[in-house]
């Protein structure tokens, strides 16, 4: 085994995307008749020099090196053991033939002549010979080399890698499995990986970081039919990884041949609330819609596209909501097409009804109105434990013209308990980006249409202090998707304004690690909220993040019905009204 350690520092950032190919187990065969190849050759280590291009491009070479994969393409990667002791050169090669000789498997000793070109653009492309007019297999059957190394590793430390084969014995974490179906997963070298503005404030330092992090990804691997773990989540620990640093259009890839990792993977249901509180659960529902109500009407304009992808979702919220147990649902991307008996309201209240076994209700604004959009929020409660007080309440003007109007209702809890007003949000996102102007993306780390949502913010909070007012609770608790990370404006105007963010504070003398309620990109952050009045801030148990979506891969076969519900993940907090 070739021991090549770079030391380099254990705090900067390290992502490996990993595409899963086959696992082949090591070959062996002492006697390695290397006679067999033409001589003389050029070292594949001065054909791939210490820069990020090779020296001799353009130039025709003899090289031999070890078969280390064979991708479907119809190319492969072969390495020379041993064959230089520069840290700053790879030892392999990638050997792109009109087609395969016959018998080349992995293991096999080849001779290679062909032209040294750079496929791919940039930094990241790939040091080949092509146009080949000769591919000999030598000898089969030899050790495959391998490369211990050490993380991080910046631009040039992987470029010395590339085509290598290497283990990763670092302890690594999934960060990214957003394409796990595909055959591509993110590890990092330093644990989970988080929004720079989840973690510090606005401005150069988290466009700074953005930057950086994504510049130390080392992009994706490829793998088939590999023994991985049925089920990646983001968060995984993953203890060794053995691959070749590979090539796909986008960059640098380990080709995974071997994952280990723990395969137990615990995805338990939540503790039930405590005997006489209330829980409160705010939940995105990744586009509810119900088509026309009667099994047709698909694909909807946001939401499923067949009738059967709707119930599956259908089934798994349900799932999720029998999970749960709570006795209020706070909602957001609920299809916006009224209260009528083939809505999709309608048709929530009767999936509560039916997974829960007991009577919900939707809160209704006065003349319905829920706005224009294509998508609303909405309050859902049992109506055998909370009476709903008077009509809900809109927020309307100019700043939610984008943003979803809120919702606020009072609820009494019966039969004689203490009233609470609830406030669903759903801000503007971050997408569909005007190029100028104010809301134009002012690289901080916020994004676009940051305008907007500071001030639907802060006119939705001044506003639920007044309804409360006029209704004569203190007791608020504002739910919603804020679109805008923890250390971004919008929610640093409705802390401004009085209200405690719950995952900020502890609660029975405990406080949640490093939230997150969303994925994106292989970056986690807090999308979804509960905020609290101080005075309900007392009477709040418990509250927190379950982890049932954000973390898990898109479109796969789950061991638990309510994985994967949506792309969010819910909010729960459990309140003691009663005294």
């Amino acid at each position: 085994m070739l021991n090549r350690l770079l030391k380099t520092p254990r705090n900067a950032a390290f992502f490996c995307t990993i595409i899963l190919t086959g696992c082949t187990p090591d070959q062996s065969n002492p006697e390695t008749l290397v006679s067999q190849c033409p001589t003389p050759t050029t070292p594949i280590a001065s054909v791939q020099g210490d820069g990020l291009k090779s020296p001799v491009l353009g130039q025709q070479v003899t090289v031999q090196g070890i078969v280390t994969l064979i991708q479907n393409t119809g190319g492969l990667y072969i390495e020379e053991p041993d064959s230089d002791t520069n840290e700053g050169t790879s030892n392999a090669i990638f050997i792109q033939p009109t087609q395969l000789t016959t018998g080349i498997t992995l293991g096999a000793l080849v001779s290679a002549r062909g032209k040294v070109v750079e496929i791919g653009e940039g930094h990241s492309s790939l040091t080949a010979l092509t146009d080949v007019d000769a591919l000999i297999l030598c000898t089969p059957n030899q050790v495959l080399p391998l490369t211990d190394i050490t993380l991080p590793l910046n631009g040039f430390g992987r470029e010395a890698f590339e085509g290598m084969r290497i283990q990763v014995n670092d302890t690594l974490t999934v960060t990214d499995v957003y394409k796990f179906g595909q055959g591509h997963f993110t590890l990092s070298g330093n644990g989970i990986q988080f929004v720079p503005t989840e973690v510090t404030e606005p401005g150069p330092d988290a466009a700074r970081l953005n930057a950086n992090n994504r510049a130390f990804a080392l992009p994706a691997m490829l793998a088939n039919d590999i023994d991985h773990p049925a089920l990646l989540f983001n968060g995984k620990v993953i203890e060794r990884i053995t691959g070749v640093v590979a090539h796909d259009e986008r960059g640098l890839r380990v080709s995974l041949q071997s994952v280990s990792s723990n395969p137990v993977t615990n995805f338990a249901p939540p503790t039930p609330a405590a005997a006489n509180s209330l829980r409160v659960v705010g939940m995105n529902l990744h586009n509810y819609f119900n088509g026309n109500g009667h099994g047709l009407g698909f694909p909807t304009p946001r939401g499923a596209k067949t009738a059967a992808g709707f119930q599956n979702q259908r089934a798994r919220i349900g799932a999720a909501i029998r999970a749960l147990n709570p006795h209020i649902i706070g909602v957001m991307e609920l299809e916006n097409d009224g209260f009528g008996p083939a809505s999709a309201a309608e048709d929530f209240i009767q999936l509560a009804n039916t997974v829960t076994q007991k009577s919900w209700a939707v809160t209704r604004p006065v003349a319905d109105n829920t706005g224009t959009d294509k998508i609303t929020v909405g309050l859902f409660y049992r109506s055998d434990q909370l009476k709903a007080i008077g009509p809900a309440q809109t927020l309307t003007g100019p700043e939610f013209q984008r943003s979803r109007q809120p919702q606020a209702q009072l609820f009494q809890q019966l039969p004689d308990g203490g009233k609470i007003l609830l406030v669903i949000n759903h801000l503007k996102s971050k997408g569909s980006c005007p190029v100028s102007g104010d809301n134009a993306d002012q690289k901080d780390g916020q994004g676009c249409w940051n305008p907007m949502r500071l001030a639907s913010a802060k006119k939705m909070s001044a506003w639920a202090s007044d309804v409360a007012a006029s209704t004569g609770t203190d007791n608020i608790l504002i739910l919603g998707d804020m679109n805008a990370y923890r250390n971004e404006d919008p929610i640093d105007a409705i802390r401004t304004a009085g209200f405690m963010e719950l995952m900020d504070q502890k609660v029975n003398g405990k406080k949640q690690e490093q939230p997150y309620s969303f994925a994106y990109f292989g970056q986690h952050g807090t999308l979804d909220y509960a905020f609290s009045s101080p005075a309900l801030l007392e009477k709040v148990q418990q509250t927190f993040i379950w982890h049932v979506n954000a973390a898990l891969p898109a479109n796969m076969e789950l061991p638990q019905p309510w994985l994967g519900f949506s792309d969010h993940d819910p909010m729960v907090v459990d309140l003691l009204l009663r005294q």
